[in-house]
């Protein structure tokens, strides 16, 4: 009999352990978040309610997203994961402007894609990767924006309000040649650049020129030095006289150009230096 009473009693007092213990670990669950946490069209780059509408409104916090989808937006609470559609995670670069193959514009942050929206623009001549496409070296995004380390850097994100990224110069725009000192200034009005190393401000360049960021038209091979109202590219002082030819580029500048007129090698074109020489 005594044998039973402490069976009983062991079994008793397991379950009341069993069942307070549950309790406590229920208290300390974290309820997901419903599906109606969000508005219908979250997902629907169409919709006004469009996820990434509704964090250009709100300086692009995602600190909201971390709370319930995870520090790693793998799912954390909600078991729903960020990272199946933005495969390189919400926090990519290429995630709210470029795609798939790179980082830059297009898209732009508005999801534009034609280069004569303003957040579009010229991104492609200056910064894509295939050099027949371009006219000079790879342009960093340093070169005119604050260099960004990570999403969370206080460079990156635009703040209170504003709709487009800052400009702000740096090294190559600032390039001196020859005594000539750039003033580099960014209009963002009119969307011009002007007193710049890059469009013309050195020797023999055209430094009044102020092309448009968002108009391809405003910039052809004669707008920084040379004729550009005809396109020609040979600059001023001494070489209409002595090499008024295209073709003849190659006999001071070999490293660059093709006896043909045509590029050799753009990256050293535009590189902050006068690249004379054959090699």
């Amino acid at each position: 009999m005594k044998k039973i009473f402490i069976l009983y009693s062991l079994v008793l007092f397991g379950f009341f352990v069993l069942i307070y213990g549950c309790s406590e670990v229920k208290k300390d669950l974290v309820v997901a978040p419903t599906p109606e946490l969000h508005p219908s069209g979250w997902i629907d780059p169409s919709s006004a309610d469009f996820h990434g509408a509704w964090f250009s409104g709100n300086d692009w916090n995602l600190n909201g997203c971390k709370s319930c989808h995870g520090g790693d937006y793998n799912g954390g609470t909600t078991g729903v994961s960020c990272n199946t559609c933005h495969t390189g995670g919400p926090e990519a670069c290429n995630t709210c402007h470029g795609n798939n193959n790179h980082i830059y514009p297009p898209l732009a942050l508005n999801g534009a894609s034609q280069n004569t929206d303003r957040g579009v623009g010229a991104h492609v001549k200056h910064m894509i990767t295939d050099s027949t496409k371009r006219f000079s070296k790879v342009v960093p995004c340093n070169e005119c924006h604050l260099a960004v380390s990570s999403f969370s850097d206080p460079n990156h994100i635009i703040k209170d309000g504003k709709s487009s990224a800052g400009v702000v110069f740096g090294t190559l725009a600032k390039t001196v040649t020859d005594s000539v000192t750039p003033n580099p200034q960014w209009d963002q009005n009119l969307q011009t650049c002007s007193s710049v190393y890059c469009h013309g401000m050195f020797k023999n360049g055209n430094q009044n020129a102020a092309p448009v960021f968002n108009d391809p038209s405003s910039v052809v091979c004669g707008s920084c030095h040379g004729n550009a109202t005809t396109g020609s590219p040979l600059p001023g002082g001494t070489h209409p006289n002595l090499y008024p030819s295209i073709t003849q580029c190659w006999l001071c500048h070999g490293g660059v150009m093709n006896s043909n007129g045509t590029f050799k090698d753009r990256t050293r074109h535009v590189n902050g230096i006068v690249d004379i020489g054959i090699k």
